[in-house]
């Protein structure tokens, strides 16, 4: 009897440890997988950033709902964003996009892995009014954190995820 009643509560127990043990090492290669083709599109330099939300200099944030982007690619930098926050310049008419918008073959890009797994990356853009540096602050989830800084307007932080060109 003592056997049967071990046996039935043994065993359902035994088979909740291998399950669950089962389901954790499934999460933890997909994950795997997740990072290692995120460090390769990184080291492709081939990756759009995709904004979620864009913090100006004074605290506000605003959710972004259009398809902004900051493409990269090994020979060309493509910038689609909006722009929240103050200018120091008189070189916008009222009615135009203050927006930071450019595309440029000419561009200085350096990379460096950072403690966590992810990456910190800088770019250069030379003869861009709208940005005079890029600073992007990868996770080795593929959320990333960009920062443009201009001669001529306070700085803006956009939020959001990486992702290849296939992908969206």
């Amino acid at each position: 009897m003592r056997t049967i009643l071990f046996n039935l509560m043994v065993i359902p127990l035994l088979s909740s440890v291998c399950f669950t043990s089962q389901a954790q090492s499934g999460k933890g290669q997909e994950t795997k997988d997740q990072s290692s083709s995120l460090k390769s599109l990184m080291n492709s330099k081939n990756y759009i950033f995709h904004p979620l939300s864009a913090t100006s200099m004074k605290g506000r944030t605003v959710q972004l709902t259009s398809e902004y982007y900051l493409r990269v690619n090994s020979d060309s930098l493509q910038v689609d964003l909006p722009y929240y926050g103050r200018s120091y310049s008189t070189a916008y008419p009222a009615n135009s996009d203050m927006g930071v918008k450019f595309n440029t073959v000419a561009f200085t890009y350096q990379s460096d892995s950072s403690k966590n797994g992810g990456w910190e990356i800088s770019i250069k853009p030379k003869n861009e009014s709208s940005a005079s540096m890029i600073y992007l602050s990868v996770s080795s989830s593929g959320y990333c954190t960009v920062r443009i800084n201009s001669n001529n307007r306070n700085p803006i932080t956009y939020y959001g995820n990486i992702t290849g060109y296939e992908s969206r």
